[in-house]
């Protein structure tokens, strides 16, 4: 058996609960989207609560100029409308994950709390539908492969 690191722990309690929590709304396609944002809305407010570094865990919606947010948790009101020209907007329009270790050295870097230090956006889409999943933490280079790997199979569920 494969010796995990606490943070894959974390991630491997996350993932079976939001797995466990699936169930509860997958029988009835008719609600999809309404499933969606509630199962959406259960594995932010679990990310955010499981790690004590994270400022901000939320979703962005792209629209025409810019970005929107749909859900999030955090102790601080976000920013929203935000320009393409941040970590997210940067993030959803190379539709490649952006991991920053420290983003007072990103250029753009749209400044929402002043308590963050790293970020950690992963852009996808559901429904044709384009978002961005936006972590924050107080902690420099806070993410790693083991977070992206772990996210991205959340939002495959999610999907």
């Amino acid at each position: 058996m494969q010796n995990l690191t606490s943070k894959e722990k974390i991630y491997d309690e996350i993932l079976k609960l939001i797995k466990s929590n699936v169930s509860n709304y997958k029988s009835d396609e008719n609600q999809r989207k309404s499933y969606n944002h509630s199962l959406i809305n259960y594995s932010l407010e679990i990310l955010y609560n499981k790690f004590p570094n994270w400022i901000f865990c939320g979703l962005y919606k792209k629209f025409e100029e810019g970005l929107c947010i749909d859900l999030y948790y955090s102790d601080n009101i976000p920013c929203s409308p935000i320009s393409f020209e941040g970590v997210c907007g940067q993030s959803i329009m190379k539709n490649s994950i952006l991991n920053v270790g420290d983003v007072n050295k990103f250029p753009g870097h749209i400044v929402c709390d002043i308590n963050s230090k790293s970020e950690l956006c992963i852009p996808f889409n559901i429904d044709d539908i384009f978002y961005v999943l936006d972590i924050d933490s107080n902690k420099v280079n806070d993410f790693d492969k083991i977070d992206e790997i772990s996210l991205l199979e959340i939002i495959k569920i999610w999907k």
